[in-house]
């Protein structure tokens, strides 16, 4: 049975006020490539707890991530504001910049509006991988 995303409360997110869909999505920190995407989980899950899942059982023994204060407290593999040297938090702080850049170019097509999704989870899903491939061919 399709998910209406605009009347189902287990999709409720209390940051819009409203019900929703969220994606993990990682950016290579050299190229600024898309080269992660989770998801879709409902939007009012934690998201460390997503990146617990399935993004710090991927990276390998030598790779870390970059994230905002909000992974904060994850004793490894997670680069957030509060640690590293001061050249460190001024690369991250860049590569944190290109993220949000990823992120603006995929709100573009509406995917990640505000407007209602009447469709199933699994439909979003596609379409939201869809903007992610047409995202990376723009970068390329």
């Amino acid at each position: 049975m399709p998910v209406q995303l605009g009347f189902n409360k287990g999709f409720y997110g209390v940051k819009f006020n409203h019900s929703g869909l969220k994606y993990e999505v990682g950016v290579c920190i050299e190229t600024g490539h898309i080269v992660w995407i989770n998801g879709p989980f409902r939007c009012g899950q934690n998201d460390l707890n997503i990146s617990r899942a399935a993004l710090l059982g991927a990276l390998d023994h030598d790779e870390f991530a970059v994230a905002d204060s909000g992974y904060k407290g994850e004793p490894h593999d997670i680069r957030t504001p509060e640690v590293g040297t001061e050249n460190e938090k001024a690369m991250q702080d860049i590569a944190r910049a290109r993220h949000e850049t990823v992120n603006s170019r995929l709100k573009i097509f509406n995917v990640l509006g505000a407007q209602y999704f009447r469709h199933n989870v699994a439909f979003h899903s596609s379409c939201f991988r869809a903007v992610a491939v047409i995202t990376q061919l723009s970068f390329e």
